[in-house]
C-alpha cells in the first residue's frame, strides 16, 4: 500500500549560489556545514543545471515549470507577468494554494519587482525591502563597476534582510503543521557579498583561487583561456570585463572572493537556523523540502564574473530533496530547476498540471541511479531588449556539454577530461566526435519548439 503523501512543503531557495558548497566538492575554503547536514537527509542532484544563467529567467522557469524558449522569458528584462497571467495562480505557489494549502513566503522566491508582486499566490508574505549600505569596498566607491558591486563586512549585531525574512517565516512554522507551504528566499550570495563579520572571521586570511581558474593566478589581461573559444563565446566571458578590471586595478580579487565565500556561509548559517526548527517542531516526517538555486556564479573562470554564460560554473546549482521519507543518496542523473514543479505535485500526490514541462524526479527517490531525460538544456544570448535577440543553447548530458552559438559557432566539453572546460573540442577541426556530438545536437534538436529560429516573445515585455 503506497504511502501518504507528505503534509507539508519547505521550499528553500539561495540566490547566486554555485557548485562550491561542501556537498558539491568545490571551493576548499567554503564553510558550509548545514548544506552538508541538509545533504546527508536528501537527495542530493549532483548534475542540477538552470536552464538560463539569469534571476528572471531562470526563477520563472523553476516557478511556472516552463522553459524559456516556450515561455520566452529569457532575460532579466523579461518578468514572468509578461508570459504567465498576473493573479490566476498558476505558479506552483499558486497552484498549491488552489490545492487547499496555505502559502507562506519571505525573501526573493519569483523574480520581481515591487509593482508586479503577485499577492494571489501568497496566504501571507513578509513584503519587506532590502536595505541599502553605505560604500565599503575601493572598487565600489569609485562607482565604475556597478552601484550593486560591492562587498566587505558589516558588525555582527547589525541584521539584514536575509536575517528577517529567516526569523518571519520559521515563526509560522509549527509543531503539528499540517497544509502548510513555507518558501524562504535567500538574498545573499547576490551582490553586493555583505556579511557580518563572524563569517569574515571563519575563513582564512587569503582565500584560495577558484578550482579552474586556469592560470597561476588571477590576471584580467591574459587572455590565454579564450583562445579555444569562438568569438561569441569570447563576448560573453568579455560581457564582465569591467568588474575583473576594477577587481584587479584595486587589488581587490582575493578580497571579493572571500566576501563571496563569507556571504555563502553567512546563508549556510540561516539555513541552519531553519533546520534547528524543523528539529525542534519535528517534522521531517510529515514535510517535504526542497533546496536549490537560481543559477550558479563565477568569480573570474574563462576571465568570467557574474552568470551570464553557458558554461558549467554558471549554470551549476545545488538541487536537494528531503524529509518525508526520502533516503539519503546521490544522483548524477543530469537535470534542470524546470524538473522541480512537476517534481512536488508528483510526491505531493497532486496530478500534475499540463503547463509543467519538466520531468517527475520522483524515480530519482527510490531508485538514484535511475535513467530520466539524460540531459539538462539552458539557454542565454544577447539583444534582449530588441525584437530578435540572438540566442545560444547548451546541452549537458552525463558527459559532455555542447554550446551552439546564434552564429553557428560551437564548443564542446569532455568532462570526465575537463571538468573546468579549459579545452574546446570543437577547436579542432581535425576533432573526430562524430557520435556524442550528434547526439548533444539531436538533444537540443529535441528540446526545442519548431519556430525556435523565431524566438518566442513574452506578452506586455514593456510594462
Amino acid at each position: 500500500m503506497p504511502k501518504k503523501p507528505p503534509k507539508n512543503i519547505l521550499f528553500l531557495s539561495i540566490e547566486d549560489l554555485n557548485d562550491w558548497i561542501e556537498p558539491l566538492g568545490g571551493h576548499p575554503d567554503t564553510i558550509t556545514p548545514n548544506l552538508t547536514r541538509l545533504a546527508k537527509r536528501a537527495l542530493n542532484c549532483e548534475s542540477a543545471y538552470a536552464e538560463a544563467p539569469a534571476c528572471s529567467p531562470s526563477r520563472t522557469a523553476t516557478m511556472f515549470g516552463q522553459h524559456p524558449w516556450t515561455s520566452g522569458v529569457y532575460a532579466n528584462n523579461h518578468k514572468s507577468h509578461h508570459a504567465f497571467d498576473h493573479g490566476a495562480r498558476t505558479s506552483l505557489v499558486g497552484r498549491f494554494k488552489d490545492a487547499g494549502f496555505e502559502t507562506f513566503g519571505a525573501g526573493k522566491v519569483f523574480h520581481v519587482a515591487p509593482d508586479h508582486f503577485d499577492d494571489a499566490d501568497w496566504t501571507e508574505y513578509n513584503r519587506i525591502q532590502i536595505e541599502k549600505f553605505a560604500p565599503i569596498s575601493r572598487t565600489r566607491q569609485v562607482g565604475k563597476a556597478g552601484g550593486n558591486t560591492d562587498f566587505g563586512a558589516i558588525d555582527d549585531d547589525d541584521l539584514q534582510y536575509d536575517d528577517h525574512n529567516t526569523k518571519w517565516l520559521i515563526d509560522k512554522i509549527k509543531t503539528g503543521d499540517t497544509g502548510k507551504f513555507w518558501a524562504l528566499g535567500l538574498y545573499r550570495p547576490h551582490l553586493p557579498f555583505i556579511a557580518p563579520q563572524r563569517c569574515f572571521d571563519r575563513l582564512p586570511d587569503v582565500v584560495a583561487d577558484p578550482p579552474g581558474l586556469g592560470l597561476n593566478r588571477f590576471d584580467p589581461d591574459n587572455e590565454t583561456l579564450h583562445q579555444p573559444l569562438p568569438d561569441a563565446g569570447k563576448g560573453m566571458a568579455n560581457g564582465s570585463r569591467m568588474l575583473r578590471n576594477q577587481l584587479n586595478r584595486h587589488d581587490e580579487y582575493k578580497d571579493f572572493l572571500k566576501a563571496y565565500l563569507a556571504s555563502v556561509n553567512y546563508a549556510d548559517e540561516l539555513l541552519g537556523n531553519v533546520l534547528d526548527h524543523m528539529d525542534d517542531c519535528d517534522l521531517w516526517e510529515d514535510t517535504l523540502v526542497v533546496l536549490w538555486s537560481d543559477h550558479g556564479w563565477q568569480l573570474g573562470e574563462k576571465l568570467a564574473f557574474r552568470k551570464f554564460t553557458l558554461w558549467e560554473r554558471s549554470l551549476r546549482v545545488p538541487l536537494m530533496f528531503a524529509g518525508a521519507g526520502i533516503k539519503p543518496a546521490r544522483t548524477s542523473e543530469p537535470v534542470t530547476l524546470t524538473d522541480i514543479a512537476p517534481t512536488l505535485f508528483a510526491k505531493m500526490g497532486l496530478d500534475i498540471p499540463d503547463q509543467f514541462e519538466g520531468q517527475d524526479l520522483t524515480p530519482l527517490f527510490t531508485k538514484p541511479t535511475a535513467k530520466l531525460r539524460g540531459n539538462a538544456v539552458a539557454v542565454w544570448g544577447k539583444g534582449f531588449r530588441s525584437d530578435g535577440p540572438q540566442l545560444a543553447m547548451s546541452a549537458r548530458s552525463r558527459s559532455h556539454r555542447y554550446i551552439l552559438y546564434w552564429d553557428g559557432t560551437e564548443e564542446m566539453y569532455d568532462h570526465a577530461k575537463d571538468p573546468f572546460e579549459h579545452q574546446n573540442l570543437l577547436s579542432d577541426p581535425s576533432s573526430d566526435l562524430p557520435e556524442t556530438l550528434e547526439s548533444l545536437r539531436e538533444d537540443l534538436q529535441l528540446m526545442l519548439p519548431e519556430d525556435f529560429a523565431e524566438p518566442v516573445q513574452p506578452r506586455g515585455i514593456n510594462s
